[in-house]
C-alpha cells in the first residue's frame, strides 16, 4: 500500500498545486526523511555491529521521528508510512557506508533549509530548525569523524598488504585500542624515535603483548605503583 502523497514523499519536494495545505506537505515530508535516516542506521548496526556512532544515531533518530509525530498530532495529519524497512540497502565496505551517511546528513540539512523556507507555523519551524542544527552541528561531525578514521585504518591495513574488508576485524580490546592509536599516528611516528618504524609495521596483537609485557615488569620493579593498582 502507497502513500496518499508518494510522490511528493519520494520527492522530499512540496507540490503548490496538490490539494493538501503546504504545512501539511512539509511534516509529511520531514517525517519520511526521519524514516529513511532511521532505517539506514538501524541497517548499519545489524549489519556492522554496534560501530560509532550508528547506535546513538539510531537513538537520536527516533527522537526526531517522535518529535515530528507530535507535530501530526497537533496539526491532525496522519503519518506516512514506513516502507524503508524493506526498502533499505547499504554500501559493501565500511568506510562506503560511512561516506554515504555523511551525504545523507547533508541532504537532510539541505531539505529541512528547504522546507523552513515554505512554512510559517512558528512552532513546526521551531522543530525544523531545531532538526536541522543537531544534523549539522552533532551527527555530521561525528559522521565525518567515523570516514577519517575508516581512511586512516584502511591506509594502516594497506600498508601491512591487509585488504580493506579485513581492516575492522577484532583482535580484542587492548590490540584494538593501539591498532586505531597507531592508524592515527600513521607517518607521524616521528617523535617515537627509533622505534617508530618498528611500531608502524607491527601486528596489533604483537604490539598488545608488548604493552601487556611492559606493564608487567613496571609493576615488578615498582612495587608502589603495584599496590596502587591492587588497590
Amino acid at each position: 500500500m502507497l502513500n496518499h502523497d508518494e510522490p511528493i514523499l519520494r520527492s522530499r519536494t512540496i507540490d503548490p498545486a496538490a490539494p493538501f495545505p503546504i504545512v501539511h506537505q512539509a511534516i509529511r515530508i520531514a517525517l519520511y526523511e526521519e524514516f529513511a535516516a532511521r532505517s539506514f542506521d538501524a541497517r548499519v548496526v545489524e549489519a556492522f555491529g554496534p560501530r560509532a556512532p550508528f547506535p546513538e544515531l539510531v537513538r537520536a533518530d527516533e527522537q526526531r521521528i517522535a518529535a515530528l509525530s507530535g507535530l501530526c498530532q497537533r496539526f491532525g495529519i496522519p503519518r506516512p508510512l514506513d516502507p524503508f524497512p524493506q526498502e533499505t540497502r547499504l554500501e559493501p565496505s565500511w568506510l562506503a557506508t560511512c561516506a554515504r551517511a555523511v551525504a545523507g546528513r547533508i541532504a537532510t540539512a539541505q531539505r529541512y533549509g528547504a522546507l523552513l523556507a515554505r512554512v510559517a507555523e512558528p512552532e513546526v519551524r521551531n522543530v525544523f530548525l531545531q532538526l536541522q542544527s543537531t544534523s549539522i552541528g552533532q551527527h555530521l561531525p561525528t559522521l565525518r569523524q567515523a570516514v577519517a578514521d575508516a581512511v586512516a585504518q584502511e591506509r594502516y591495513h594497506a600498508a601491512r598488504g591487509i585488504p580493506p574488508q579485513q581492516a575492522y576485524a577484532r583482535h580484542g580490546p587492548l590490540s584494538d585500542f593501539l591498532e586505531k592509536a597507531f592508524a592515527q599516528i600513521g607517518a607521524q611516528a616521528g617523535p617515537l624515535g627509533l622505534f617508530s618504524p618498528l611500531l608502524r609495521h607491527a601486528h596489533p596483537a604483537l604490539l598488545a603483548g608488548m604493552v601487556a609485557g611492559a606493564t608487567g615488569v613496571y609493576l615488578m620493579k615498582n612495587p608502589s605503583a603495584r599496590n596502587r593498582k591492587e588497590n
